[in-house]
Parts: C-alpha cells; sequence; structure tokens
C-alpha cells in the first residue's frame, strides 16, 4: 500500500530571514529567492520493527508492572536498585531482633500509570545478587541475579493512595500514594544482622547488601487488564517522600535505607511474543502496511522510507524552505491513553537499528513531537535532516536517505506506553525553492 507525499508548488514572497527551520543553501543570492518549484509525488513505506537496546539507567524515573495488551501482548517491566545509608551508624545494635522492615517507593503525579490501574498484580522483591555498577550503562533487555532465601510476595494494586502516616522514630512521615510494602521477616532479620561494618559506609554496605529486584509474577491477565506504574525510586527531595526501606527494632527504634540514584537504578523491559500481523512486519522488511507500532521497553518501532526523496534533486541541488511529517494515531483509551512525546530518530546506515537524533532535533526548538490532542497527531520539523540528504547527494554523491524511526521516549517521560500510527493520514511536507 503506498501513501503520498505532497510537494507543494509554490510561488511565494519569502524574504531572507524566514521562520526557524528554513534552510539556505551557500551562494543562494538574498534577492527573488522564489522559483516555480517543480512539483513531483512520492511513495513512502511504512512497517514496524525491532527497537534498539535502550538504556535502563541514568533515567528519571522507573516502570514496573506486568500488562496483556489487546494490540501488543503481554510486557513486564522488573526494577533492579541498589541500597544505600541515609545517616550511617558506626555502631549499630545488629545483635537486636527486628521488628519489621517496610519498602517505600512514591508513585510520579500525572505520569503514574498506564493500563488498567484495578488489575491486581503479584510482585516478588528479592535480595540482589549481582553488584549495579553507577559507572556502566546498562539496557532495558539486562536481567540480574537474585538471592531468593529472603522473598516477599506482594499482591494488589501498583499504586495506593494513603492517608495515614508512617512511623518514624518517635514522629511521623506525611503520606505520599505509590507502593507501601512490609518486607518477609527473613529480609528484615536478615537487613537487622548485617556485620557492623555495613552500616558505616555505602562501600562496605555493598559488601553485605547490594540491593533489591522487584519482579511482577507473570500472570495470564485478560487482554486490556495489567499495565505499568511509574515510580520516583532515585530523588531526595525529603525523607517522607523518597524511595527507603524503613527497619523497625527496639519498638521506637528506626533505620533507614535509601536507594543510590538513578545510575545505580536499572529498569528491565520484556516484550513480546507479538500477534502475527506484528511479527510478519518484523520479519518481511520490504513490505508496507498501513497500521505501525511503537512500544516502550525497547519494544518495537516504526521505521518510514522514502525511496524517492533524492528524485527532488535529480536537475540540481534545492534549497528546503521548511519540511514536517505528521504521524496520527488510532487505538487508544482512557487507560491505553496516547503518549504525551515520541521521538524521531535516523538510523545510521539502511541496516541498522540503532537510533540516532536527526539534525532538526539538536539544533531546532520547534522540533516539535509533542502529542497534539485536538489532531490527535505528532508533529516534528524534518527540514534540516531532509537537506543534509540532499546536500550529501549533490556534492559527494553518497546516499543517506535511510529512513527514519519514530520510537517511544525511554526518558522525559518514562513511560509504559504504546502507540499504533495509521499511515492512511501520515502527512509529509516539503517545500523547496531552486537557488539563483
Amino acid at each position: 500500500m503506498n501513501r503520498y507525499l505532497l510537494i507543494s508548488t509554490i510561488i511565494l514572497l519569502f524574504s531572507c530571514t524566514k521562520k526557524e527551520g528554513n534552510i539556505v543553501l551557500e551562494g543562494q543570492k538574498n534577492q527573488n529567492p522564489f522559483n516555480l518549484i517543480s512539483c513531483d509525488t512520492l511513495s513512502f513505506n511504512a512497517r514496524t520493527v525491532d527497537e534498539d537496546s535502550l538504556p535502563g539507567n541514568g533515567l528519571r524515573y522507573s516502570l514496573l508492572g506486568n500488562i496483556n495488551d489487546e494490540i501488543l501482548g503481554k510486557s513486564t517491566a522488573s526494577l533492579y536498585a541498589n541500597i544505600s545509608l541515609i545517616e550511617p551508624n558506626t555502631n549499630f545494635p545488629n545483635t537486636e531482633t527486628a521488628d519489621s522492615a517496610v519498602l517505600f517507593i512514591p508513585s510520579v503525579d500525572g505520569l503514574n500509570f498506564y493500563g488498567n490501574l484495578t488489575t491486581p498484580q503479584t510482585l516478588i522483591i528479592d535480595k540482589l545478587s549481582d553488584t549495579i555498577l553507577s559507572s556502566k550503562t546498562y539496557y532495558q533487555t539486562d536481567n540480574f541475579k537474585t538471592d531468593k532465601n529472603y522473598t516477599t510476595s506482594y499482591n494488589g494494586k501498583l499504586i495506593n493512595y494513603y492517608s495515614d502516616s508512617m512511623r518514624y522514630r518517635k514522629t511521623k512521615l506525611a503520606p505520599y500514594n505509590g507502593l507501601r510494602i512490609k518486607l518477609s521477616k527473613q529480609m528484615a532479620d536478615h537487613l537487622m544482622s548485617l556485620p557492623k561494618e555495613a552500616y558505616q559506609t555505602n562501600d562496605l554496605l555493598a559488601k553485605h547488601f547490594r540491593g533489591i529486584a522487584i519482579t511482577p509474577e507473570d500472570k495470564n491477565f485478560a487482554p486490556g487488564d495489567g499495565g505499568f506504574a511509574v515510580y520516583d525510586i532515585n530523588n531526595i527531595i525529603s525523607l517522607s517522600y523518597r524511595a527507603k526501606i524503613l527497619l523497625y527494632y527496639q519498638d521506637s527504634n528506626t533505620f533507614t535505607f535509601g536507594f543510590s540514584g538513578s545510575s545505580s537504578s536499572v529498569t528491565n523491559g520484556k516484550t513480546g511474543p507479538y500477534n502475527q500481523n506484528i511479527s510478519d512486519q518484523i520479519s518481511k522488511k520490504a513490505n508496507n502496511y498501513q497500521f505501525t507500532y511503537c512500544q516502550a521497553l525497547s519494544g518495537v518501532k516504526t521505521k518510514i522510507e522514502i525511496p524517492n526523496l533524492l528524485n527532488l534533486i535529480k536537475n540540481g541541488n534545492v534549497t528546503v524552505n521548511y519540511a514536517e511529517i505528521e504521524l496520527f494515531i488510532t487505538n487508544y483509551s482512557e487507560d491505553f491513553f496516547a503518549p504525551p512525546r515520541m521521538n524521531l530518530f535516523q538510523p545510521s546506515n539502511a541496516n541498522s537499528i540503532r537510533n540516532y537524533f536527526i539534525q532538526d532535533a539538536l539544533s531546532t526548538a520547534s522540533y516539535g513531537g509533542v502529542y497534539d490532542p485536538i489532531r490527535k497527531s505528532y508533529k516534528f520539523t524534518i527540514s534540516r535532516y531532509i537537506q543534509n540528504i540532499f546536500n550529501k547527494k549533490h556534492f559527494e554523491n553518497v546516499n543517506i536517505s535511510n529512513g527514519l524511526y519514530l520510537a517511544i521516549p525511554s526518558d522525559q517521560p518514562v513511560i509504559g506506553a504504546r502507540c499504533v500510527i495509521d499511515h492512511s493520514k501520515t502527512r509529509i511536507k516539503i517545500l523547496y525553492t531552486k537557488p539563483n
């Protein structure tokens, strides 16, 4: 199925100072930078492809949950995180008996849930056996080993709305929404009985307790059930709001463990298997499809190719005054809402799945990608991207027209969303003139 690229034929009076996004070729004269522009109609191809391995650490927020999406099937987000000391203690009473230990992680208002919030989920919380190195980049496909001797199982909603405060020594901490889980007695006793040095510095703590793993249990949810919650595990705003483990002992005493920051917390994603339609798009690379898909957690993204783009410069290079692409979504609802922002990338070569920012994203404030709820679309400025392709071919005879990737951001915002693109509505506009 072919879609069409509209090349506007224009005779317009442009001043040399044009709106942001305009490109002017070197040597173009300042007077009469307008000519009758040749008009062409170009087809484009769109299909769903595998996403590249996206970073799993260094993200502002963390994802957690399990979903059975009616369109994209099952997906799971797990969380691994190092813990740290908030108030080191050089003489911690590690021979005492723990009363209990409570894990708290706040949710993020505005991004807090994607999917069906009412679906109860089961989370398995274990001690982390592997070390997360803050100097290393981890990917959302990376897994970590865990110690099953201290397992806690939680069953309930992923986000709870709390009005009761949490006890902390002889005071109380203000309530925030999120997850509040009483850890197993085995975990509480273990946290209470580490060697004394573990309570003195973070480096010494890491020798004996690296962190925790939170993994959703794989359940056979009905299509449309389950979802992803967004958590702020890395903040240090206040003791009340920050993610932490409160260890209670001697009735009124509390020792607090925090978390070690975004470089030491990793979101792991598991997606698929996909339905036949999506699997066919991934495997049959030469085909073109009306509907393509984008998914979080290193799932899938959309590739758009414009095979006849270079026809526009077959009689000489042109100046791209402005170019944009607009993509429209379908199959969304209140629970499976449109991602608030999308990213547009280019591959490094025709066979690459790696995402590289196009020049417009790096140098144009009006690059775009924010969801328009009125038009139900995402619009991107691609003027410099198109001009670079033309210039490379014209001056060096090198074809770098390798297509575009539309993808869910891995960060800003962190969200477990997906979207379906209807290419019967896709609009690609290029306004161009020939240099004098």
